[in-house]
This record gives structure tokens, sequence and C-alpha cells, in this order.
């Protein structure tokens, strides 16, 4: 079981903040990630519990279930992933299984490594800029000592506690961009859902 121990917080200034980590650590590259969540079909909360994502990046599709454990200013999350090979198929199954997207959520990082934390300064379509300061810990007892890394890193960044951001990007998305989806049975697509008014 793989824990990820997350800080997000609002960038107002994503190029003194990048300066600021170019200097403590190493650029990895940089991503461009397209995320679809499900939930079933007629759940209407806003983050639902029954949810799951399928994230493209490049040519390769994963499906990632996360269960938060805590969430102390710190997100935890206990997080399981396996790669899908056909994507039109997956978004058939999930359609026959009665779930349905219901957010869409596209991200341009900039990724670099400071130590054992993986940090990203994330570009989110409809919200802005962001940083993202991740770890893993295989083993629960380790969460302690990934929180207190993560608040020492936010703290070099030159952030406080007042630019983190607590709520899901799920959340802050249905707030900044509400529309529904629908599947479209067609493999010709590449992307097969569209935005529907």
């Amino acid at each position: 079981m793989t824990f990820e121990v997350e800080l997000k917080a609002r960038l107002r200034q994503p190029e003194a903040v990048e300066k600021q980590i170019a200097g403590l650590g190493a650029f990895v590259g940089e991503i461009y990630k397209e995320d679809v969540y499900f939930k079933r079909q007629g759940d209407t909360a806003l983050i639902p519990t029954d949810r799951y994502r399928l994230r493209r990046e490049g040519p390769k599709a994963v499906v990632t279930f996360k269960q938060m454990v805590t969430a102390d200013n710190v997100e935890v999350n206990d997080e399981v992933e396996f790669e899908v090979s056909d994507v039109y198929a997956f978004f058939r199954f999930t359609d026959r299984f009665g779930f349905e997207p219901f957010v869409v959520k596209r991200k341009k990082s900039r990724v670099y490594r400071i130590g054992r934390a993986n940090i990203e300064l994330n570009e989110v379509e409809h919200l802005g800029h962001f940083v993202e300061i991740e770890i893993l810990c295989d083993h629960e007892a380790d969460i302690p000592a990934a929180q207190t890394e993560l608040t020492r890193l936010l703290g070099a960044l030159g952030l406080t506690e007042a630019d983190l951001e607590p709520r899901r990007y799920l959340a802050l998305i249905q707030q900044a961009h509400p529309v529904q989806y629908r599947f479209i049975n067609d493999p010709t697509l590449d992307w097969p859902f569209e935005e529907v008014a």
C-alpha cells in the first residue's frame, strides 16, 4: 500500500516560486495531463464517494482510485492504479455499468524533485496556477514525518498556510466550470465524450 502525502497551494507569483524551486532541486520535465472523473449515474454529490479517474498522459491511460485517509491541511490518500490499453473499451465499460464522466481536469505541469519530494508547478484549466508538493510513503507510520517535511518545503518556497488550498480540484472545477458530460459511442473518436449545456 502506498500513501500519497500532499500539499496544494495557490500561486499568485508562479515565476517567483519556480525560481525558488529551481534553486533547491532538479528540473525533471514538463507534463500535460487530461483527467476524466467518473461517478455513478444520478449521484448529485459535489464530491461523490464512488468515483475514479481516467488519466491520459501522452500515449498512456491510467485509472486511479483514491481514498482519503486523513485531511489536516495535508492530503493523505490510499491510492490504487492500473493501466488501460483500450480507452474506448473502458469508456464503453463504464457507461454500460452505470458510471458517467462528471469533471474533466486539464493540467500543464513543470515538475521538479527536491530530495524525496515531487514538486509540480501546475496551470489548471479554468482555475489558474498551483504548486503541489508530494511525498509517497510505503508505511502509514511514515506519514507524520512526510507532513513535517512538506510544511518545511512550503516555507522554503516563500509560501504560508494562508496560501494552502485544501479543496480538491474536483470541487473547484465544478464551481468554476459547471457543465455536464456524456459518453459518445463512436470508436473513431480519440476521447469519446462531450460537454452538454
